[in-house]
């Protein structure tokens, strides 16, 4: 039996597919996956993933992971984690919506060696900029304190695109890394921080304690039992706004200021890393 499971992207969607994936292959265990997708990255090496293809061919299953448009998305907020619509969408049920990112050796050992000389710290890889949304971002003068604050505890690892805002006092890689090489700097680290981006499905992955911030989405949809995540739950949150030129569900600016950012404080977001860094500090 073949079965195409397709998705364009973004690279945290892919991710957040491979929970039903794995629960598909654990169905049909003699079938042959092909997975179709252009943003290819995060579903490499996966162990229930037979193919991964650009384009799809003739299959006896074709599955479509799609977000719940006919349920009133995005105009209506999630009411369970995306990875659990996209199990609905292959008809599976999950064990988790963890999901699988397997890296290969070199990328692992790439990661334990840029961080070996600092294995005396906590590591903590941080992740301060979307790609989707300006909406999901913090001011990067309070995520300048945050790293000044654990100066001396934690040494943060700074991972992000090309032209992203790089922090001081921070092991930079902000564009130099491809995806995987990125995510292997979580796999090295024992904590990360950060925004609802790809590096948050990728803590979870690993099962990385992490303090995870929300404002134009929700841990709801994109939360792990594994992260402190901050979110206000105002009204008029998740509101899923993106920039409108990527987006194909352009709304208009936000009317409130970004109030669900602004109004995370300093002082939540380091006592949620001085909560999770009793549990790992060495």
């Amino acid at each position: 039996m073949v079965i195409e499971c397709y998705r364009a992207g973004a690279i945290g969607d892919i991710l957040m597919t491979t929970p039903a994936v794995r629960a598909l292959k654990k169905k049909y265990q003699n079938s042959y996956i092909r997975y179709v997708t252009v943003t290819p990255d995060l579903i490499l090496n996966n162990p229930y993933v037979d193919e991964v293809s650009p384009v799809g061919y003739d299959a006896d299953l074709k599955i479509y992971f799609e977000y719940p448009v006919g349920k009133g998305y995005p105009n209506k907020p999630l009411e369970k984690h995306i990875a659990e619509e996209f199990a609905e969408c292959a008809g599976v049920e999950l064990d988790t919506v963890r999901g699988d990112l397997i890296l290969c050796d070199h990328e692992m050992k790439f990661a334990e060696n840029a961080v070996k000389k600092l294995k005396k710290l906590v590591i903590a890889t941080i992740h301060i900029t979307a790609g989707w949304s300006p909406y999901k971002q913090w001011d990067v003068k309070l995520w300048q304190k945050v790293v000044d604050h654990f100066r001396g505890r934690i040494v943060f690892v700074q991972i992000g695109a090309k032209g992203e805002p790089v922090l001081k006092n921070v092991l930079s890689f902000v564009g130099m890394l491809n995806v995987r090489l990125a995510a292997s700097m979580i796999y090295a680290s024992d904590i990360f921080v950060g925004i609802d981006s790809f590096p948050n499905h990728v803590a979870a992955a690993f099962q990385k304690p992490a303090v995870v911030l929300f404002g134009s989405t929700s841990p709801i949809g994109s939360g792990y039992s594994t992260a402190i995540n901050l979110w206000k739950g105002y009204d008029c949150s998740p509101c899923y706004r993106e920039y409108n030129q990527i987006s194909l569900h352009p709304k208009s600016p936000c009317p409130y200021e970004i109030k669900c950012m602004k109004n995370i404080k300093l002082d939540e977001v380091i006592y949620s890393i001085e909560k999770i860094l009793r549990k790992v500090r060495k």
